[in-house]
Formats: C-alpha cells, sequence, structure tokens
C-alpha cells in the first residue's frame, strides 16, 4: 500500500534532537508573532506547527506522542467550551494558568535531553540541526 501524498506521517513516528525542535517552535512564534502584529491576529497554524514538533521530540525522550494530543485538546476544550462552563473570572484564570503553562511545558520539551540509545521509536537523531525525523527502517517483507 503506497502512502498518501502530501503529508509525511514519517514526521510523526521520528525523533527529532533539541536544536531541530527549538528551530521549528522559534519560527512557529516568530510566524504568530509577525501575524499578531500585522493581522492584529495570531496564526492558529502556528500551534499545530508546534504541537506536530513535539510528537517526534516526546519520541526523542521516549514518550508517546498521545501526550501533545491530551494538552492540545485540553487547550482546546478550555478555550472554547470553558467559557459556557466556568464562571467568568475563574475562566479568566484559568486561561491564565494556560497560557503560562504553554511555554513552560515547550521550554520542558526542548531543554530536556532524550535518549542516547534506540527507543521504540527508532535511533537517537543525528546532531545538530536536521529535519528528517531518525525513523526505525521498515520491515523487509518477502515477496
Amino acid at each position: 500500500m503506497r502512502p498518501r501524498e502530501g503529508f509525511d506521517v514519517q514526521l510523526l513516528k521520528g525523533r527529532i534532537n533539541r536544536a531541530s525542535y527549538w528551530v521549528i517552535v522559534g519560527v512557529a512564534i516568530a510566524a504568530m508573532l509577525v501575524s499578531a502584529l500585522v493581522f492584529r491576529r495570531p496564526l492558529p497554524a502556528a500551534l499545530v506547527v508546534m504541537l506536530i514538533a513535539a510528537v517526534p521530540r516526546l519520541h526523542d525522550l521516549g514518550r508517546t506522542g498521545w501526550w501533545a494530543g491530551g494538552v492540545f485538546i485540553a487547550l482546546l476544550a478550555l478555550f472554547f467550551g470553558g467559557g459556557f462552563v466556568i464562571p467568568p473570572q475563574a475562566y479568566q484564570n484559568a486561561l491564565g494558568v494556560a497560557v503560562l503553562a504553554l511555554p513552560v511545558l515547550l521550554s520542558v520539551l526542548g531543554g530536556l535531553p532524550g535518549q542516547t540509545a534506540d527507543n521504540r521509536f527508532g535511533p537517537p537523531p543525528p546532531k545538530g540541526l536536521s529535519f528528517k525525523p531518525a525513523v526505525p527502517p521498515a520491515p523487509q517483507t518477502e515477496a
């Protein structure tokens, strides 16, 4: 079965190092800031880029990428549904905590060293900047 054209699913299966992660997050934050200054709205796609970068970074730490998905779903629930369920003052406090917690989580992901040996997500990523995640080789099938 051939993979679909377009999005490279291998990006979500491998591991990336801290340098590559910080470049991706830095570009996403810069795009969000420029968008906020020029269009008076932050760029929501930048959050998706940071989510996608968090998955192989979590793999490098030996964790599953679902951790990033859980944080993303919790933030979406808070931003879009929290105002209907939580009283206004508590909602503002929760948003403030979320705004402070997200940079902390991004920094922790970028600051912790990855595992030096192979783990279940593949071999360690190469040193320096590398935007192709280290992906385990596909199993050979006999025809």
